[in-house]
C-alpha cells in the first residue's frame, strides 16, 4: 500500500513549520508533500493579493496531485493548514486528518476567548486601517519555537479572509468521516482551546483522538507546537503512531 502525507503550514508562515515531520514520515515509506500556499513563502506583498478561495484551491490541488501517486493520502496541518487539512476530509476521501491547533473560530464573547479584544472589528478596521505593525519575535522566542514567515504587520483584509474561511470549514465538519487526530496547547495564546473540542464534536468521524500537550515556558505564545522544544518530538511521536495505526486496520 502506497501512501502520501501531506502538510500544510499556518497563515503567514511557511513549510519551516511542518519539516520537522518530513525526515521522520519518509522514514516510514510515506510519500511526503510539505507544500507551500499561495502569497506564503515569497514577499508580504504577494501575500496581501492572496485570500482564502486561493489557499483552499491550492490544497485541494495538491492533494489530488498526491492522491494520483499513492493509495492513501493523510493530510496533516498546523494552525490554518490544520483548518484545510480539515476541509479537504469534508472533500475527499483522506485516509484519516491531523490537526494542530487548528481554528475554526478565532474569538468568542462567551466564554470570552479573544487574543485582542479588536478581533470583532476586523471586517470594519480593514477599510481604515489595513496593516497593523507586530512586535518581531525575539531570539528567545525564536529559539524556543522556531519560525519562519511574515511577522511585521498584521494584514486586515488577509485576516478576515482567515475569518471567512475558518466558519466555512465550521460548516463542512458533519461532511468528515475520516479518523481524526486534533492536537494543542491548552494555553495556545492564538487559537482558543475550545476549537479542538468543537472540532471533537461536531465531525462524523467513528475515531476522533484529542490530545492536550501541555508547554511550561512562559515566553512564546505556545501555538506552532510543531517547531517548539517542548513538543515538537512528541508531535512527531503521536503523527507516526496515527498514520501507522490507521493504516495498519486497512490491511
Amino acid at each position: 500500500m502506497r501512501v502520501g502525507c501531506l502538510l500544510i503550514h499556518g497563515w503567514t508562515g511557511s513549510t519551516f513549520e511542518m519539516e520537522p515531520l518530513v525526515a521522520p514520515l519518509e522514514e516510514e515509506g510515506y510519500v511526503v508533500r510539505n507544500i507551500m500556499l499561495p502569497g506564503h513563502g515569497t514577499t508580504f506583498e504577494d501575500f496581501q493579493t492572496t485570500g482564502w478561495s486561493d489557499w483552499e484551491w491550492a490544497a485541494e490541488k495538491e492533494y489530488e496531485a498526491l492522491a494520483k501517486e499513492v493509495d492513501a493520502v493523510f493530510v496533516i496541518g498546523l494552525s490554518m493548514g490544520g483548518t484545510l487539512s480539515l476541509h479537504l476530509a469534508s472533500k475527499f476521501p483522506v485516509a484519516g486528518v491531523v490537526s494542530l491547533a487548528a481554528p475554526l473560530y478565532l474569538y468568542s464573547f462567551c466564554p470570552w476567548q479573544m487574543k485582542d479584544w479588536r478581533l470583532p472589528f476586523t471586517p470594519i478596521v480593514k477599510h481604515f486601517k489595513p496593516l497593523f505593525p507586530l512586535k518581531r519575535r525575539d531570539e528567545e522566542h525564536i529559539k524556543i519555537a522556531p519560525w519562519v514567515g511574515y511577522d511585521d504587520f498584521v494584514s486586515m483584509q488577509q485576516l478576515h479572509e482567515l475569518m471567512k474561511g475558518v466558519k466555512k470549514v465550521r460548516n463542512e465538519l458533519n461532511a468528515i468521516s475520516a479518523p481524526v487526530l486534533a492536537i494543542q496547547a491548552p494555553t495556545d495564546k492564538s487559537v482558543p482551546l475550545g476549537n479542538v473540542f468543537l472540532i471533537a464534536k461536531k465531525v462524523a468521524s467513528p475515531e476522533v483522538t484529542v490530545k492536550l500537550l501541555r508547554i511550561k515556558e512562559k515566553v512564546t505564545g505556545h501555538h506552532v507546537i510543531t517547531t517548539h522544544v517542548e513538543t515538537s518530538l512528541r508531535i512527531v511521536e503521536l503523527v507516526r503512531e496515527f498514520v501507522g495505526r490507521q493504516i495498519y486496520t486497512k490491511l
